[in-house]
């Protein structure tokens, strides 16, 4: 039930080609040096009373003791050159990326006017505008009430059962080999072969009912809560359907099924295309997929609840 994941690099920029056409080894390294200098700026020349500012990424106001000083420059290597006087100065970056983020760096700094002081540079990192944190508080409120109203879709026992009111399934809030301690689920999971997973209900008695089963594919994956409220679509074979975008992991609701792991969950629904593979989810993305049944991952049980209970 692992996804294939593939990966693109971008290419890294090639030195001349000019560089690699030379026989002579003597005239090799030359080039080779000469290329080097070419991609590597030198350091900016040290002056005595001068203080050398570099930024990562550039382009970014400077800021000594709170007051500006100009921007360090866009150019890899380049330096702003500021005259300060001998003394201890908090430099500090800041470069706007939209209305919610900003680049930001501070460096604490010795200057000594006597003698030439070597460049300083300031890594930036991304720090939340005021606009981009209330943003967030609206968004994490957003979020909350979005996933009260699902919790409400169930009916939340004490005896370690949780009762979906859209469909009738009543399932257990605990993985299979944890135990239900009246609050939460203590213990390992157990990690179950396909064939083992679907008896694992067999001779089952909890809650006072003994007609636990592994639960069908669209059953188990009505379970999956994807926080950022996006999914993947899902495919032609009924496979895919991820959670998209930042969410929260394990995809499901912790207050309905706490402590539960990182995990693929078999589902009793077997693979048509393939019969040695069977259909699960992963509650680390949300997806469905098909795995080999010999591989030892998760279950969670399930019952048709009666009208009347």
């Amino acid at each position: 039930m692992r996804p294939q994941i593939s990966s693109r690099f971008p290419r890294m920029p090639i030195v001349a080609a000019r560089c690699l056409s030379f026989v002579s080894a003597a005239i090799l390294i030359a080039a080779l040096a000469a290329c080097s200098r070419e991609s590597v700026p030198p350091p900016p020349a040290a002056e005595a009373g001068v203080v050398q500012v570099m930024t990562e990424p550039g382009d970014a106001e400077i800021l000594i003791d709170g007051r500006s000083h100009g921007r360090s420059p866009a150019e890899a290597g380049s330096a702003l050159a500021i005259r300060l006087p001998s003394g201890d100065y908090t430099l500090d970056a800041r470069k706007p990326v939209d209305e919610h983020i900003d680049l930001v760096g501070r460096l604490e700094y010795r200057h000594s006017a006597d003698k030439p002081m070597p460049p300083v540079t300031i890594q930036l990192a991304q720090r939340l505008t005021p606009a981009g944190e209330a943003f967030m508080v609206e968004q994490q409120q957003r979020l909350n009430a979005r996933e009260q109203e699902i919790v409400a879709r169930f009916d939340v026992h004490e005896d370690g059962t949780a009762t979906d009111m859209q469909s009738g399934l009543m399932w257990m809030r605990c993985s299979v080999g944890q135990e239900w301690t009246g609050q939460r689920c203590s213990g390992e999971v157990l990690r179950l072969s396909w064939n083992q997973a679907l008896k694992a209900g067999e001779d089952m008695v909890f809650a006072g009912k003994d007609d636990w089963r592994l639960p069908t594919r669209e059953e188990l994956y009505t379970l999956v809560y994807c926080s950022s409220g996006r999914r993947f679509a899902l495919d032609a074979e009924g496979g895919s359907g991820a959670c998209e975008g930042t969410y929260r992991k394990p995809v499901i609701l912790d207050a309905v099924f706490p402590d539960t792991p990182l995990a693929n969950y078999w589902s009793s629904t077997p693979n048509e295309m393939f019969s040695y593979k069977a259909w699960g989810v992963a509650f680390v993305s949300g997806l469905i997929g098909a795995g080999s049944r010999t591989e030892y991952v998760a279950a969670r049980l399930v019952r048709s609840a009666r009208p009347a209970e």
